[in-house]
């Protein structure tokens, strides 16, 4: 545990919105306040939240003009304000929510607790003091500046990335490219084209080099600096992630909240090495569903544990589409594994959730089952020839 309530670092300021007021209201909220969030309500009883990313990704489903809170919101927990600033890290993590409402239940509200502000407050401490290069993650996918926007969102769709580092042939930084940004600029055109918002307007091509929309100037941290001096400049400019350069502006690294929410996240229980964190529709699944896949997901875990590592994060992303099949939808499961000794991602796409992210842990499997053999490590060699189908 950290030892430090919930309640020392939330503010009791937060803005809110009605389930079903249109979703136009909630765009002028974070156009004229721009908080973190908006709390949802149904009356009175708290639904869920609704952040300005959800917003515009909204823009690939609904009509932004017709569409209401309810169409977009995301349901999520409530963490209560003497909790442990550990199990609100761990909630931040498993949500992929950048901040939390605070309250006793969903009758009682009472503010919200942001990640920026959760590790300013434990920065102060010891943790505060140790190196970038502990939390960074060192295997880091980059592009070149010749590079097009289509192998960039390629590439972050294959990998569950949001944010690449562009280098040149030496490995130098010389810019940043984030899924936020392209599709803002990309993305959210062609959709708004077929409202004839933008008609007779030049939509950027996807073959446009990476050179000519890349961000630059971008914020940079030594590994040797400290969690606090990163904290202080994510604060400062208003960002979730830092790009990890040597010296001589080599990329090293990149250190993001999750990063350094996830070691505090572990203080809620040592136990607890693997976190799971759902995303993208997977508000739609049952109950039961969720179950299912949650234990699925648990067993492959202990199956592997000897080739997984002894920590990491499962980001799963959940996508439904609106056909049918016997009255089962069609769903697409995209994980990625992260752990101390590697990284897998895989697809599933197949009717039902269940069986999609089935899929995606075949996939996975068959990835380190080969890794494991192309290793050598005999034990497991029975198991891959299996998987060849010999």
């Amino acid at each position: 545990m950290v030892g430090i309530s919930v309640q020392e670092v939330m503010t009791e300021k937060f803005a809110k919105i009605d389930i079903n007021a249109p979703l136009s209201e909630a765009i002028g909220i974070f156009e004229k306040e721009d908080p973190d969030l908006i709390v949802v309500f149904d009356g009175k009883l708290y639904k869920g939240v609704l952040t300005q990313d959800l917003i515009i990704r909204s823009h690939l489903k609904w009509d932004p003009t017709k569409a209401k809170v309810r169409d977009v919101y995301k349901p999520a927990p409530v963490v209560k304000p003497d909790e442990d600033l550990s199990l609100a890290a761990k909630l931040m993590i498993e949500t992929d929510l950048r901040s939390l409402p605070v309250g006793e239940d969903k009758n009682n509200v009472i503010g919200v607790i942001s990640d920026i502000a959760l590790l300013e407050r434990v920065a102060k401490e010891e943790f505060g003091r140790r190196p970038v290069k502990e939390f960074m993650s060192s295997d880091v996918i980059t592009l070149k500046p010749y590079d097009t926007v289509a192998k960039a969102l390629a590439t972050m769709r294959d990998h569950a990335i949001s944010r690449i580092p562009v280098v040149n042939e030496e490995g130098k930084l010389e810019g940043l490219v984030t899924l936020h940004d392209l599709i803002i600029r990309f993305i959210k055109p062609r959709f708004k084209a077929q409202f004839g918002e933008v008609a007779g307007e030049k939509i950027p091509p996807f073959s446009t080099q990476l050179r000519e929309v890349m961000l630059r100037g971008v914020i940079t941290i030594k590994p040797e600096a400290s969690v606090r001096e990163a904290v202080e400049l994510m604060k400062e400019h208003n960002i979730d992630g830092l790009v990890v350069v040597d010296d001589k502006n080599i990329v090293r690294g990149v250190l993001t909240v999750k990063d350094l929410l996830l070691p505090i996240s572990r203080m809620v229980e040592q136990k607890a090495r693997f976190y799971l964190q759902l995303g993208g529709d997977a508000h739609y699944l049952s109950d039961f569903t969720r179950e299912r896949i949650i234990s699925d997901i648990r067993r492959f875990v202990e199956g592997y544990e000897d080739l997984l590592g002894n920590e990491g994060i499962i980001y799963l992303r959940i996508r439904r589409f609106p056909e049918k099949l016997r009255g089962v939808h069609l769903y697409q499961a995209r994980m990625r594994i992260v752990t101390d000794k590697g990284q897998w991602v895989a697809t599933g796409e197949t009717w039902g959730a269940i069986q999609a992210v089935h899929d995606a842990l075949r996939a996975i499997e068959r990835q380190i089952l080969q890794e494991a053999e192309l290793k050598r490590e005999t034990k497991h060699t029975r198991r891959f020839i299996e998987y060849l189908g010999f």
